[in-house]
């Protein structure tokens, strides 16, 4: 027998962390994208060039110091800067 489940999704939130970087062309969002994927696959991953910030975007992770050092380190790792823009 199945019981009905239902879910208020009002209360749920998208873990949104946001990071300025040093990107500057398509290859540069082509390599933090892949890095990125490789770190957290299960989260969607976004880099916004036309951004004066170069902002990249990653959804699905927790929001916390722990998680932005290994996206900041993993940057780092492949020659890129990054700064995490705390909400």
């Amino acid at each position: 027998m199945f019981r009905s489940l239902l879910i208020n999704l009002s209360n749920i939130t998208l873990n949104i962390m946001q990071f300025k970087t040093n990107a500057s062309c398509g290859h540069c969002k082509k390599m933090i994208l892949e890095r990125g994927h490789k770190l957290f696959p299960d989260a969607q991953w976004d880099l916004d060039l036309t951004d004066a910030d170069k902002v990249l975007r990653v959804h699905g992770i927790p929001e916390d110091s722990e998680h932005a050092e290994q996206v900041i380190k993993a940057l780092q790792e492949i020659g890129f800067e990054g700064s995490w823009i705390q909400q």
